[in-house]
Formats: structure tokens, C-alpha cells, sequence
């Protein structure tokens, strides 16, 4: 399979700040090439944060050239490509946004997350951030977190990783692969969640949720957010957008157990300690409580 990995880092909270760029382009399932750019940011300035995570010194990028002085270079590698990033809602966002920042005119290419192939390929790790993956997953594989070209080249050794796991070899393969498991995950949310229902309809009265309030953080997997709180008032239940002193279950969606807590298990676990009767469980948790009278 033929593709590009890329990492940004970022000069300060705006995204528009790109102040390094690592690129590797895969061929046939070989590394071929390896880019890197240090890019003079905007606005100009380092945030604390930011220097602490990958270590560039302003003073290192003054001379260097504007993210526009080196589109006409980085083109031609972006262009009509399968174009993949480590949590690429950031990368991608850092893209579009300097891009805008400077007047650039989009062009097409295929985007994917490398966090998202990850998970196709194993289920229920206990984090996907790209050095816990790449220490779980790639035998006798070191590499500087944060150097943009590492990054880069982590993120493609980890997806040809997932290739050779999930026997895909075109981005063809890929989405067919995803839409049919999407298909087998929708059926089985469709079978939960009419079974929590038929568990109401029959014995509604019993159902601990009953005359509680009930808040939900995370991504559920086999509801809608809606649908859930839809559950909670069909058997009496008080469905409530933030934690409060009247809360007694958070329902948990899935999380990743490396980032930090939402603010909303933060509160729950707050007012437990005060003595609260706040209950935190997870979604199959949930369900079970919905069917507990079946």
C-alpha cells in the first residue's frame, strides 16, 4: 500500500503555529523517503507547554521559512495521496488551519488516523497514544517522541504493522474492511438496545435507575447519547447534563485511560470523597442495570 505519514508540532495554543513538520512516504510497504521542515510559526511565539514537549527553541526557527514558503515543496507529496496521522484530528486541523491562515487553496487527498486503523487491528488496549503502541506493538522499536520526523515515521511503521495484522493491502481493503465492521458492531447495538427496551416494557417499575438522576460522559458504544437518556426518563429515571450533588450514577463511555479524566468523573469522584451517594459505572454496567429484571 502506497501512503504518507505525517506529524506537526505546534509553536503555541494556535493552530495555525506549526513549527515543525515530519513527512514519510511509503511505497509498496517500504519506506521511501523521510522530509522534515522547521517552519517559522505564527503568531511568533513559544508556549511554555509546547517547548517542554518537543524542545524547539524559538530562536532556532526565526530563520526559517513561512509555512507558505514551502507549500510548493510539500504539494506534490499531499496531493491526491492516502495521507495518515497519529490522532489526526490535530494534525489535520493544524493543516487546514495554516492553510487558511495563508490564503492556501485546499487541495484532495484520502485522510486517516493511524489511531483509528489501530483499533480495527487490537481491541481494548489500555491506551493508543503513539509511544504506548509503538512499545506494545513494534518489537525492538525506539524512537524521540515528539521529533516531528520520528513521529512521522513511528506513525507508518505502526500502520504497516496494522496492514500486515489485518492481512489489508490498499485503501480499498481498508474501508471495506471498516464498513463491515461497522455493520457487524450496528447489528449488535441494534439487538442491545432492543433488549434493554423489552426489559423495560416488561418490568419498568423495578429498574434501579427509577426516580435517580443519571449523567453520561465518554463516547457510548452501543447507544446514541440521546437514546440513553431516552432509557433513563422512559422508566422514570432524571437524565442531567453535568454532575451535581443530586447525581447518583455516572454512566462512563469509552475513554482513554492515559488522558486525563473528564472533568465530569473528576466532579463524581469529588463528591463521592464528600460523602456523596454518587455511583460511577461503565456502559455494559448500565446495560446490565437496564436488564436486571429479566
Amino acid at each position: 500500500m502506497n501512503f504518507v505519514a505525517i506529524d506537526f508540532e505546534t509553536a503555541n495554543n494556535a493552530q495555525s503555529s506549526a513549527c515543525a513538520l515530519g513527512l514519510v512516504k511509503v511505497e509498496s510497504g517500504v519506506i521511501v523517503e523521510r522530509r522534515e521542515w522547521l517552519i517559522k510559526p505564527t503568531p511568533f511565539e513559544m508556549g511554555f507547554y509546547q517547548n517542554k514537549v518537543h524542545k524547539i527553541e524559538l530562536m532556532d526557527l526565526v530563520e526559517k521559512p513561512t509555512f507558505d514558503e514551502i507549500w510548493d515543496e510539500l504539494k506534490p507529496y499531499l496531493e491526491n495521496q492516502v495521507v495518515i496521522a497519529h490522532n489526526a484530528s490535530f494534525d489535520f486541523g493544524v493543516l487546514n488551519s495554516v492553510c487558511l491562515h495563508y490564503n492556501i487553496k485546499p487541495i484532495k487527498f484520502t485522510k486517516m488516523c493511524s489511531i483509528a486503523l489501530s483499533r480495527m487491528a487490537w481491541h481494548n488496549e489500555r491506551g493508543y497514544g503513539l509511544s504506548t503502541l509503538v512499545k506494545s506493538k513494534l518489537d525492538n522499536y525506539s524512537f524521540n517522541h515528539h521529533d516531528a520526523l520520528a513521529d512521522a515515521e513511528a506513525c507508518a511503521q505502526l500502520v504497516l504493522k496494522v496492514l500486515n495484522v489485518l492481512s489489508l493491502s490498499s485503501i480499498q481493503e481498508i474501508q471495506y474492511y471498516k464498513s463491515s465492521r461497522l455493520q457487524i458492531k450496528r447489528s449488535s447495538r441494534e439487538k442491545t438496545v432492543k433488549k434493554v427496551f423489552e426489559g423495560i416494557i416488561n418490568e419498568g417499575l423495578n429498574n434501579p435507575f427509577r426516580k435517580k438522576e443519571v449523567v453520561f460522559t465518554g463516547t457510548l458504544e452501543y447507544f446514541v447519547r440521546k437514546e440513553a437518556e431516552a432509557l433513563v426518563k422512559r422508566i422514570g429515571g432524571f437524565p442531567a447534563q453535568f454532575i451535581s450533588s443530586r447525581t447518583k450514577y455516572l454512566v462512563v463511555g469509552q475513554y482513554d485511560v492515559n488522558r486525563t479524566k473528564s472533568s465530569k468523573i473528576q466532579k463524581a469522584e469529588q463528591l463521592a470523597l464528600e460523602g456523596y451517594n454518587v455511583q460511577i459505572i461503565g456502559e455494559k454496567e448500565f446495560i446490565e442495570k437496564m436488564s436486571l429484571q429479566n
